[in-house]
């Protein structure tokens, strides 16, 4: 199957007659076929980069692909609803649409989706929707849980929430859907928000901000319901959702992306709690990727062997659900890549059964190490109108921040000089006892590997918001001077630190601009100004049963199997275009 067509803008009709639009590629001749649904929020015919959007490759290897406008962007009718419109809630597209397929004449009822990013979250939000004829998903690096791991993290607003509303394939779209008459001042807006960046992602107040005050779905909706989590419901995916997935899933994540947290989480629920007939089905493959970024082995350190064939693997995926192939590589349940040792494994399960709890205790002079330490303290100010300006990690990858850490507005914590190899892989948890002058604080924690030569990798990172530390829903003030214990939750990692490395932590009260600038008071972020910002003294207590650092460490002797690269890249395909049909000649 060489030559393949596509039908553009074909329109499908969803429950409540609101018709979204698709490419149809079909390989010719081939009659009826599996087929792979694609849905998208950034424009189904725009071409797509680094094997994610490989659709006349997918085509040829004889599947219908069908790539979607998601309601109302770009071709398709509606009215737009960021992360909306797939699950739950009034609409069910993505059940819709898999049923519209399955019923045509070019497929053979079997129908699979994959999708990374915000794709992801579509594959997500069609399988608890269960249609009955899904057979099967990939859903990569996906964009869900909006209250914890998107908008928020540890109740701190992650700004480039608002920055996603002004990348080209998103802000094209939103001012051409504005009326006429808005349209100059939008643009305008939006020259000026980028022109600011990266500051004018945290710009105060917040709820100003040029260009993304003009779309309360991606940016005033989020800062009106921090405290809210009903409010995302639609994009919640927990146990009940969990529960109604009834296909095997690829869950496809990396330590290194914005979201490792809601992959490894989403495949722990569908193995213990979807379909029975599946849990054991469900598989998990974890990288060392930036977002997007699988066919390459680079983002921050290189780390050999790591970049996929992503298309390939999905093919893969796809072809033993939805035609019966066999591969035996799919009896791992889990496949993940271990940056340091810069190798795949296997495991039986996540967490991996070779990881124990290991705890190092913060000491005032500024040690991890294992044992009671003496009781101390260690204190430092933090000026949030001064901040600390350490990028996420999934924004600046796995770099050294060496430079940064020498400051006076952090607390920087270090293991000697190992003397074996040590694996950290699992989910850590920074406790900490603090007490500051505010009444508000937030607590940001970074992970960095050290080399025996003294250069840092940065490779985990967490944060906590003083007002949340007793509800998530329901903030109160701080006791200025009170000691208070904080949770700080960290991301999933993988990583070998060599002997004669350490391992470093820092603890800092603010991280700009890739997070909201909390005053250091007891008011709301989001009309907080300039002129609100405070000074306050932090103090971090030490002593028996005090401030620790948990590590899920990996006994070498339990280790899951070291194998080669899974899924290589495949050699340069010079990929004809496809030719293109009307969307009318498809119902011929």
């Amino acid at each position: 199957m060489n030559e393949v067509e596509v039908y553009r803008d074909v329109m499908v009709p969803m429950r409540d007659g609101v018709r979204l639009a698709a490419d149809v590629y079909l390989p010719t001749g081939a009659g009826q076929l599996p087929a792979v649904l694609v849905r998208t929020a950034y424009d189904k015919s725009a071409p797509v980069t680094d094997g994610t959007g490989e659709y006349v490759r997918i085509a040829r290897a004889g599947f219908a692909v069908v790539v979607q406008d998601k309601r109302g962007r770009f071709a398709s009718e509606g009215e737009y609803r960021v992360l909306r419109d797939d699950a739950t809630g009034p609409h069910r597209d993505g059940a819709d649409t898999v049923e519209w397929v399955a019923a045509q004449p070019w497929c053979d009822g079997n129908v699979g989706m994959f999708g990374y990013s915000y794709l992801g979250e579509t594959v997500l939000g069609a399988a608890q929707a269960a249609p009955p004829h899904l057979r099967a998903g990939a859903p990569a690096q996906p964009a869900t849980d909006e209250f914890v791991d998107r908008a928020f993290v540890g109740g701190v607003l992650v700004t480039n929430i608002g920055f996603w509303a002004s990348l080209p394939m998103v802000a094209e779209d939103l001012v051409a859907k504005l009326p006429a008459d808005r349209q100059e001042k939008a643009r305008a807006e939006l020259d000026a928000y980028r022109a600011g960046l990266p500051e004018s992602t945290a710009a105060m107040p917040l709820t100003e901000q040029p260009f993304v005050r003009l779309f309360p779905h991606a940016w005033g909706d989020v800062l009106a319901h921090r405290d809210d989590p009903d409010f995302f419901a639609e994009s919640r995916f927990a146990r009940p959702e969990a529960e109604q997935v009834k296909v095997p899933l690829l869950h496809i994540g990396s330590w290194l992306d914005h979201f490792p947290a809601n992959t490894v989480r989403q495949y722990c629920l569908t193995r213990d709690h979807a379909d029975p007939a599946v849990r054991d089905a469900q598989r998990l493959v974890m990288g060392p990727w930036g977002h997007g970024g699988f066919t390459r082995d680079e983002f921050g350190s290189v780390f050999p062997g790591s970049a996929v064939d992503y298309a390939g693997m999905n093919i893969e995926w796809l072809d033993r659900w939805l035609r019966g192939d066999s591969l035996t590589r799919w009896d791992h349940p889990v496949v993940l890549y271990v940056m340091g040792a810069d190798r795949w494994r296997t495991e039986r399960s996540w967490p991996v059964p070779g990881a124990a709890a290991r705890t190092l205790a913060l000491t005032a002079d500024g040690a991890l190490r294992q044992g009671d330490p003496s009781p101390g303290t260690w204190s430092f100010t933090y000026d949030p109108a001064d901040p600390y300006r350490g990028g996420r990690l999934q924004d600046v990858g796995a770099v050294d921040l060496t430079a940064l850490h020498e400051g006076d507005n952090l607390l920087r914590f270090e293991t000697p000089a190992l003397d074996a190899d040590l694996e950290i892989t699992g989910v850590p948890e920074a406790v900490l006892h603090l007490s500051t002058t505010a009444t508000d604080a937030d607590w940001h924690v970074e992970l960095h590997a050290v080399g025996p030569d003294g250069t840092a990798m940065f490779v985990n990172e967490g944060a906590a918001r003083a007002r949340y530390r007793r509800s998530r829903t329901a903030p109160e003030p701080v006791e200025p001077g009170a000691v208070e214990e904080y949770v700080v939750g960290l991301r999933p990692m993988s990583v070998v630190i060599p002997a004669g490395g350490r391992l470093r932590m820092v603890l800092t009260a603010g991280k700009y601009p890739a997070f909201e600038r909390n005053p250091q008071s007891f008011t709301d972020p989001g009309t907080a100004l300039e002129s609100d910002l405070q000074k306050a003294d932090h103090t971090l207590h030490s002593g028996p049963g005090l401030s620790r650092l948990v590590l899920p460490v990996v006994d070498p002797a339990r280790r899951g199997e070291w194998i080669d690269n899974p899924w290589p890249l495949a050699p340069g395909d010079a990929e004809a275009a496809p030719v293109e049909r009307q969307a009318a000649e498809l119902e011929r």
